[in-house]
């Protein structure tokens, strides 16, 4: 997948704070492969709503997502499923990890259909990168919620997709971890070509070349 496309997006069942402001609500935005974006979203700005659009998770939105040339209203489930697997991924701004499971159980169910195995070395060099190579073994129930998030963060990571996308990913950081976190993330999307969308509260704390977009 090499564009995201975003035509006249507006939400169906509410009217997004600052809408007149807005640079992406009612305008035609194109997201490139390589791409890096920041995209300040404000609470009742609508981040969420449009995050999981772009994953294809609702359609309660007027105008249209497309990936490529394709129109994400008119793709039958399982292609957009298909997408999720290398096109477009989105790191919830819940972490959505299996409670039961352990770290490495959690971050590994990114590659369900491919050989864990030749994952595992990158999973742990991500891992001690962010400081949690010691959590592998332990259950996400058993971790706080900002270790769980820098699992969530690797396990975006281990196998790329095209456009990944974060949803408050940093939100229960330090500064320290936040800034490891976001190299991490530029290294590796930067070798497998993928482009980075963030969605956040404010701009971040520390300097960075990404485009910035106000919703």
């Amino acid at each position: 997948m090499t564009n995201l496309v975003l035509e006249n997006i507006f939400p169906k069942y509410f009217t997004p704070r600052n809408i007149e402001q807005s640079e992406i609500w009612n305008k035609n935005i194109s997201f490139q492969k390589g791409d890096k974006f920041l995209i300040v979203a404000p609470s009742g700005s609508g981040k969420s709503t449009l995050a999981t659009a772009m994953l294809g998770t609702h359609f309660q939105y007027e105008g249209n997502i497309k990936y490529d040339q394709q129109v994400v209203k008119k793709l039958h489930l399982e292609e957009i499923v298909k997408n999720r697997k290398d096109g477009v991924s989105l790191l919830f701004q819940d972490v959505r990890l299996i409670k039961d499971l352990t770290i490495s159980e959690n971050i590994l169910l990114r590659v369900f259909n491919k050989d864990r195995k030749q994952f595992i070395p990158k999973m742990e060099e991500y891992a001690k990168k962010l400081g949690i190579e010691n959590l592998l073994s332990k259950k996400a129930e058993n971790c706080s919620y900002g270790e769980r998030q820098r699992s969530a963060i690797v396990r975006s990571l281990i196998n790329p997709t095209d456009f990944i996308i974060y949803d408050e990913c940093f939100s229960h950081l330090d500064l320290n971890n936040k800034k490891i976190a976001f190299s991490l993330i530029n290294e590796v999307s930067q070798e497998s070509g993928s482009s980075v969308i963030f969605f956040e509260l404010n701009e971040f704390p520390f300097e960075h070349d990404y485009q910035i977009l106000h919703l």
